[in-house]
């Protein structure tokens, strides 16, 4: 069938930009097709094969037509564009400038630029006579780009973390709760302790009310408001001590890597702060436990306030060491670690006197408690929580001064010990 009679379901439709014949089917009459050659939108009208070769603005193939001018016919101006999905070159006119066109081979729509006008070529100069001997013309960049080399490197190495002072035992200890970076968080659990301190003096007060009275749990009421005193006390603890958990944590990791500002905090928040909870709590417990089989171990042999104390001293002495293994094992019940025990015996006075800071802080705070709960339970719960903060993070810093200091001592004592074995080697 030849290409001017189009069976009765299609018509005839010739693209007007390039001139390309297409046979859409008749239900497309009043849309647009694309063109398979050039990719324009062509619309579906019903028209003679006449007219629709007429629409078309190129000649056909092989078709040639004299102009009645004796002028030459003027070309249009192209600019050459490339495409930014395919890289197609287009070439639109120039009358497109600042518009876009769309690629015919991907369809994307493409800017018309104005192109880009290249330099005039470099004149040579002319052939002549050259003087070897001559010494070489100065160089204008000579007074820019300096000739000497930089004493100093270009790219400045990362600055190591500063080394802990000479009294590490002391200079930043007792001011540490204060700093700018650390007064924010001493504020917080100052807060969660005046809370659940407050809350627990106050359940205290009422069963001790209660039983002075004869009426201990005799009415509905009076076990609500026990009950509910004594779980709002376990929560407001609980948030307190996990709070607390996560500040001990940071605090210890940070300074025992040399830093006298804790950095990194992410532990006090609280998703963080209740995974490391068990982290200090369950050495605590273990150490608690510890000290109190000395206490019964020694309450029929030196009596009871000997005992006691003795209890307390044993308590206070493990836990430190249950609790540093247990961050160095990275798992709560592993309360023992033999690279903390050779770093305790490494440096043993070091141990000694940060054990002998801490029994002096938390015995202070422990002794102001117990007789301020004697005679003033809720002043004394209120004004005991800024201290009980302030001694929480003044430990956590004394245990990461001596592991720091103790890692600088055992790794240079290891040093000397290779430097030793290396020269006897050589004898």
């Amino acid at each position: 069938m030849e290409q001017g009679n189009p069976v009765e379901a299609s018509v005839l439709v010739v693209c007007p930009t390039c001139g390309t014949q297409m046979h859409p089917r008749r239900e497309l009459i009043g849309k647009r097709v694309r063109c398979p050659e050039c990719g324009a939108a062509v619309p579906v009208v019903e028209q003679t094969p006449q007219q629709a070769r007429a629409t078309t603005h190129p000649p056909g193939e092989n078709e040639y037509r004299l102009s009645g001018d004796d002028q030459p016919v003027e070309q249009p101006q192209l600019v050459k564009v490339k495409c930014g999905t395919c890289h197609a070159l287009l070439y639109p006119r120039a009358e497109l400038i600042g518009k876009h066109v769309r690629c015919p081979d991907c369809f994307k729509p493409v800017l018309v630029v104005a192109p880009v006008e290249a330099p005039p070529p470099k004149k040579l100069a002319p052939a002549g006579e050259y003087n070897l001997d001559a010494p070489p013309p100065e160089n204008p960049l000579a007074a820019l780009v300096p000739t000497t080399p930089r004493a100093e490197p270009i790219l400045e190495p990362e600055p190591l973390p500063p080394p802990a002072p000479s009294l590490w035992y002391w200079t930043g200890i007792f001011s540490f709760p204060w700093y700018p970076e650390t007064v924010s968080r001493w504020m917080t659990l100052t807060l969660f302790a005046v809370f659940a301190n407050g809350v627990a003096a106050y359940g205290v007060g009422v069963i001790a009310e209660m039983a002075a009275g004869g009426n201990a749990l005799g009415n509905i009421g009076a076990a609500i408001k026990v009950a509910f005193t004594i779980a709002l006390a376990a929560i407001s603890w609980l948030l307190m001590l996990a709070y607390g958990s996560g500040c001990v944590v940071a605090i210890i990791r940070d300074t025992a890597s040399g830093n006298d500002d804790v950095a990194d905090w992410h532990d006090t928040e609280f998703p963080e702060a209740m995974a490391r909870a068990l982290d200090v709590l369950f050495p605590m417990a273990g150490a608690g436990a510890l000290g109190f089989g000395a206490y019964l171990v020694l309450l029929p042999l030196v009596g009871g306030p000997w005992a006691s104390v003795a209890g307390g001293l044993v308590g206070l002495f493990l836990y430190p060491i249950m609790l540093v293994s247990a961050l160095e094992n990275g798992a709560f019940w592993v309360v023992v670690s033999g690279s903390t025990l050779r770093l305790i015996f490494g440096f043993f006075s070091g141990w000694l006197l940060v054990n002998l800071e801490m029994a002096v802080v938390t015995g202070a705070w422990l002794q102001f408690t117990r007789i301020g709960s004697h005679y003033l339970p809720i002043i004394t719960a209120i004004l005991g929580a800024p201290l009980y903060a302030a001694v929480l993070m003044i430990d956590a810093r004394l245990l990461g001064r001596f592991l720091y200091r103790a890692n600088e001592i055992v790794s240079e004592r290891a040093a000397q010990s290779d430097e030793e074995d290396d020269d006897g080697d050589e004898d």
